[in-house]
C-alpha cells in the first residue's frame, strides 16, 4: 500500500535514518518503537506527506501516478490521517494563544470557538462512530475549547478527524499520553474497533505497553542499525515497590493549605469546596479522570491562575493577594508540565540544549553530573526545536533537577520517554531528591503512584 524506498531524512543537521526501505503490508496495524530521538516521529510524518524526504522516494498503490501535485496531495490527506502527539494548535493557531490563557475570563479569550462549533456539521454523524463512554461529548460540547484539558483536546482531534473522512490508514503519535486510565482502555478498545469495522491500519508511535490495540500485530523497532521489523510481543504489567512511607511529617510545615476551594466557569463546577493541605516532605499523587481540575488546581499552586486571589490558598503559610508577587511563588517552585512544551517561545525554542542548561544554572560540576547521568552529551549542540517529543521533556526535567527548590509540581512527568529514560529518571529521583523537598505529582498510571507518593488526593 506504501512503499519507501533509499529513504533518508534528518532534523536539522541531524541524519535520524538513511536507506531505508520498508513495505507497509495491507491489513497489517504496527507499533512504532524505539528510543528517544530514533525518528519514530518523523517516520509518521514522512507517511502522511507532513514532510518531504531528503533523498529517496515514498509511494502509495491508492494515489495515482499520472494525478497532480494537488490531487495526490488531496488523496493523500483523505486516506492518511496522522494524530499529532501536541494537539492543541492542531485545533487553534499558536499566534492565537499564550501560557495560561485558559485560566483566564471567557472575555479576554481571542479564540471562543466550543467543541460544538469547531466539530460543526459533521456532529449529526457522531453516532455513526459508536464511541465508547468516556469520549462521549454531551457535556463540552458548549465549552470553549481554550477550557479543555489536554486529554479532552486530545479525544476530540480524533473525533474531528473521524467526522471529516473514515481514513485507510490512521497513524498516531502518542496517542495514550495524557489520557486517564479509563480512556486509555476505551481509546484502545475503540482503535481494534476501527480496524475490525472500518479496516482502518493503525500505526502506532509509542513504546510497548499493555494498553496498545490487539489489533496492533507487528513491531517497527528503529535501532542505530535500522529497523528491524517483528510480530509484536506482549509485555506483562510490571509492578514497582511502593514508595517507602514517611511517618513523621505531621509536625512539618504546611506548604500549600487549600480550604473550601471552587473552581468554576459559569455554571460548569469542576471542583467544589476542595480542602487540601500539603507539608513539608510529603510525597503527594494528584489523580483523577481528564477534565477533573488537576492541572487547574497545580495553576494556582504555581501562580498562574488568577482564581487563587478570590479563593483561601495559602502558600508557605502566606493567602495569595497578600502583598506577595507571583515571582517571589514561582523562586520556591519547580514546575513541569504540558503547556511548557506546547506554548515553548520561539526565542528558547532557538537555543542549543547546552545554552538552555546553562541558561537554568551555571556550569558547574553537578551540571556535568547530571548531563552524564542521563547520558545526554549527544544533545548538546541541538537547538530544542530540533529535539524529540521524549528527548525535550528529558532535557526540560534535567533543567529542573540543576535548580531544584523546596516544593517539586510534577504534571505528567514521564510522558514521552523511553524505558530506559524512566528509569534513568527514577534512579535519579530516588537518589537525589532531598528528604525535605515536597513533590506533587499528577499521574494517570498506577505503578507511578506506587513507586513516588504515600499521600494521594483523587478528584
Amino acid at each position: 500500500m506504501i512503499q519507501l524506498k533509499d529513504v533518508s531524512a534528518s532534523i536539522g543537521g541531524t541524519s535520524l535514518f538513511q536507506g531505508l526501505n520498508f513495505s507497509l503490508q495491507l491489513g497489517v496495524s504496527y507499533l512504532v518503537d524505539g528510543k528517544n530521538g530514533a525518528g519514530k516521529t518523523t517516520f509518521l510524518k514522512l507517511l502522511a506527506g507532513r514532510i518531504q524526504p531528503k533523498s529517496g522516494s515514498i509511494t502509495y498503490n491508492f494515489i495515482g501516478a499520472a494525478l497532480s501535485w494537488v490531487e495526490k496531495y488531496a488523496l493523500r490527506r483523505k486516506f492518511i490521517h496522522f494524530i499529532p502527539a501536541h494537539t492543541l494548535h492542531e485545533l487553534i493557531p499558536r499566534q492565537k494563544l499564550f501560557y495560561q490563557q485558559r485560566y483566564y475570563s471567557i472575555e479576554d479569550n481571542p479564540f471562543p470557538t466550543t467543541v460544538r462549533d469547531y466539530l460543526g456539521e459533521h456532529l449529526t454523524n457522531l453516532k455513526q462512530l459508536q464511541l465508547p463512554a468516556s469520549f462521549k461529548l454531551q457535556h463540552v460540547l458548549d465549552i470553549d475549547l481554550i477550557r479543555l484539558s489536554n486529554g479532552q483536546v486530545k479525544k476530540i482531534i480524533i473525533i474531528k478527524q473521524l467526522l471529516d473522512a473514515i481514513p485507510k490508514i490512521l497513524l498516531l503519535d502518542y496517542p495514550f499520553e495524557g489520557l486517564d486510565a479509563q480512556s486509555r482502555k476505551d481509546l484502545s478498545q475503540f482503535l481494534d474497533h476501527l480496524a475490525d469495522t472500518h479496516h482502518i491500519q493503525l500505526m502506532i508511535a509509542d513504546h510497548e505497553h499493555e494498553q496498545l490495540p490487539k489489533a496492533i500485530t507487528h513491531r517497527i523497532q528503529f535501532t542505530k542499525t535500522g529497523i528491524h521489523i517483528t510480530k509484536r510481543a506482549f509485555s506483562p504489567i510490571l509492578e514497582n515497590n511502593p514508595y517507602e512511607s514517611i511517618n513523621d511529617l505531621k509536625e512539618r510545615t504546611p506548604v500549600v493549605d487549600m480550604r473550601d476551594v471552587t473552581i468554576q466557569y459559569g455554571d460548569h463546577v469542576i471542583i467544589d469546596k476542595l480542602n487540601w493541605m500539603i507539608r513539608s516532605g510529603e510525597r503527594w499523587a494528584l489523580t483523577g479522570p481528564n477534565g477533573s481540575g488537576k492541572t487547574t488546581l497545580f495553576s494556582m499552586i504555581y501562580a498562574d491562575n488568577p482564581m487563587a486571589y478570590s479563593q483561601q490558598v495559602f502558600l508557605f503559610g502566606k493567602r495569595r493577594g497578600s502583598g506577595e508577587s507571583i515571582w517571589d511563588i514561582k523562586k520556591r517552585i519547580s514546575y513541569l508540565g504540558p503547556e511548557q512544551i506546547h506554548f515553548l517561545d520561539y526565542t528558547t525554542a532557538q537555543l542549543t540544549v547546552r545554552d538552555y542548561l546553562h541558561k537554568v544554572k551555571a556550569v558547574t560540576e553537578k551540571t556535568d553530573h547530571v548531563i552524564r547521568q542521563f547520558n545526554v552529551t549527544s544533545l548538546l549542540p541541538m537547538r530544542l526545536q530540533e529535539l524529540s517529543h521524549g528527548e525535550l521533556q528529558l532535557v526540560l526535567l534535567i533543567s529542573l533537577f540543576l535548580a531544584p527548590n523546596e516544593l517539586l509540581l510534577l504534571d505528567e512527568p514521564f510522558q514521552y520517554l523511553d524505558p530506559e529514560q524512566k528509569n534513568r529518571v527514577t534512579t535519579y529521583l530516588h537518589s537525589f531528591l532531598e528528604p525535605n523537598t515536597t513533590l506533587v505529582l499528577i499521574t494517570h498510571h498506577e505503578d507511578d503512584v506506587r513507586q513516588w507518593t504515600h499521600l494521594r488526593l483523587s478528584l
